[in-house]
């Protein structure tokens, strides 16, 4: 009964830094493969400028990913790339919530280059985003 009063006004259960290290690892392995498989299939697509991936949280605290916005844009992509790959990342994502937000709406451009372009530019910056985060749990040399 407890769990079920505080659920609703507290963030999650706060992650120990070996599990999200863990889960940092595993995002690492899964983004790496779904680009390198989308760059396989979509030769020659470039990446847009005109996205940008809300990768990070505004705290003060060590870099954390910001899974609640990220989460939407996987969504999105979802019915265009890796589908089984994709709700791989989003379970892990869905890991590192640490507050219920209402999820913003994201949609894929309707252009089938523009939504390739849109795919490559999301799998590449999250990539990027998940390289910084890792490093910034490790920062010993590499």
């Amino acid at each position: 009964m407890e769990t079920s009063l505080t659920s609703h006004a507290a963030p999650a259960q706060q992650l120990q830094p070996r599990d999200v290290r863990k889960i940092i690892l595993e995002l690492q392995h899964l983004s790496k493969g779904l680009l390198e498989d989308y760059l396989k299939r979509e030769t020659g697509v470039p990446e847009s400028n005109h996205f940008l991936l809300p990768c990070l949280t505004s705290d003060s605290q060590p870099p954390r990913i910001n899974s609640s916005a990220i989460l939407p844009y996987f969504r999105a992509i979802k019915p265009l790339s890796d589908k089984n790959m994709i709700d791989k990342i989003t379970e892990q994502l869905d890991k590192l919530k640490f507050q219920h937000k209402p999820e913003t709406e994201v949609s894929v451009p309707a252009d089938t280059f523009e939504s390739k372009s849109f795919i490559l530019t999301i799998l590449q910056q999250f990539s990027a985003c998940l390289e910084r985060v890792f490093k910034s749990l490790n920062p010993g040399p590499q």
